[in-house]
């Protein structure tokens, strides 16, 4: 896989705990938790919230990608969703509300439905290090953690801590957030996790942080029916600026049978990956139009359009892609959850909390032969048609890319492409 995204290697090593060295020759201890819950999975069939929670994340990304204007952004609803979800298990009064209207269901059908949809990714799992490879793996990988990272100066309540542990698979580990060594230890977990795609946390540390969330995923699928490198050429891209800029655009040479649907000038081509449970389906919003106009509702029936219509022969050319961003989510919650900011977490531990730092990285790889993809979400709390002639579908203008879970629907990543050349 032709890639120039770099890569980090690391190993971390976990234990009942681990004495990291910090800047300047100062030294940071990492304690794990005892006590904590087995991690137990419930079955997608038997999660009523489901399809809220699969809607809901669309409409989080969408929202996102609205908010954060003309540039590429890179989201994961899903890491977003795990991580606010998890926040909501020590929330209670107008807090919990806020976050469960996010998140789309409530009480103990929001905990098993986040627990299927993360759990629907297990026989998915594998070293997120794969990204560091040359190839893509034969089968698709898709690596997912969480955590729960906590000063050594507040007590938790045991019930939050297990119900981390049982329903999203997120250990709960202690340190010292005011020290010089803080930074690494969030540092990296975040590169391991991601292997090495996101190679920092997002997260400050500081003597009022008390405690932070993060939760990482990361995608390496190579497409089922892979494009021709030899056919990809320079070809003109229009901005939503106007400019036109040159790209390299992947081409599958002659016409391919592929799912698509048109819905008012709105365009969509669903490309799987090997195997054919995931998929990524490229949105191109109408001439004139842009990627952000795109409302949950009409996405919904685009979707379905991609799950029912009979496949259509198409001749595709669309962008090589290289993307990473970073995105601050405190503006959005501050619309959305404002009790958030202002407390409401007794349910974590007696002392007064608030969610003070909230950050979302995402990095893009797309080529001829598949995928890259990675994100983590950080949160910090601080004290208080007919097949007759092939369509033909030219991706020459901003457009959304949604890599999602065929068992679940779940999406994955959710990306606005408004410019595929290589940044970050």
């Amino acid at each position: 896989m032709r890639r120039s995204v770099r890569t980090w290697g690391v190993s971390l090593g976990v234990g009942l705990s681990l004495v990291l060295a910090g800047c300047g020759g100062t030294s940071v201890q990492v304690t794990v938790l005892g006590g904590g819950q087995a991690r137990t999975v419930v079955d997608p069939a038997e999660a009523e919230a489901l399809p809220d929670l699969v809607a809901a994340a669309d409409a989080l990304a969408l929202d996102l990608l609205a908010g954060a204007g003309d540039g590429t952004t890179v989201t994961s609803p899903a890491s977003l969703q795990v991580t606010l979800s998890m926040a909501a298990e020590g929330a209670e009064g107008p807090t919990l509300a806020e976050l469960e209207a996010l998140v789309g269901a409530s009480g103990q059908a929001r905990t098993d439905g986040m627990n299927a949809l993360t759990g629907a990714l297990d026989d998915l799992g594998g070293d997120p290090a794969v990204v560091q490879e040359d190839e893509l793996p034969d089968t698709p990988v898709v690596h997912r953690a969480s955590r729960l990272l906590l000063d050594d100066s507040i007590t938790v309540e045991p019930p939050f801590v297990d119900v981390l542990a049982r329903s999203y698979g997120a250990p709960a580990q202690t340190t010292d957030l005011a020290d010089d060594g803080a930074q690494q230890v969030l540092d990296l977990w975040v590169e391991e996790q991601t292997g090495g795609l996101v190679p920092r946390s997002a997260i400050t540390p500081g003597p009022d942080l008390l405690l932070v969330l993060q939760d990482a995923i990361v995608l390496a699928a190579r497409w089922e029916q892979p494009f021709a490198a030899e056919l990809t050429q320079p070809h003109p891209f229009t901005l939503g600026s106007g400019e036109e800029v040159e790209v390299d655009m992947m081409s599958t040479g002659g016409p391919q049978s592929l799912a698509y649907a048109e819905l008012d000038g709105w365009q969509a081509v669903r490309l799987p990956y090997a195997g054919g449970r995931l998929a990524a389906d490229v949105v191109l919003p109408p001439e004139g139009g842009a990627p952000t106009d795109l409302a949950a509702p009409v996405l919904r029936e685009i979707l379905d359009g991609l799950d029912t219509e009979e496949p259509t022969d198409l001749l595709l050319r669309m962008p090589t892609v290289e993307a990473r961003s970073t995105l601050d989510v405190l503006p959005f919650l501050a619309e959305r959850a404002p009790s958030a900011l202002q407390g409401g977490f007794g349910r974590i531990t007696d002392s007064p909390l608030k969610i003070s730092q909230v950050v979302q990285q995402g990095v893009l790889v797309v080529d001829e032969d598949g995928t890259l993809a990675a994100a983590v979400t950080e949160m910090g709390m601080a004290g208080s048609a007919p097949s007759e002639p092939p369509v033909e579908l030219v991706v020459d203008r901003p457009y959304l890319v949604r890599i999602a879970d065929g068992r679940t629907g779940w999406p994955l990543f959710v990306t606005h492409v408004a410019d595929p050349r290589a940044q970050g």
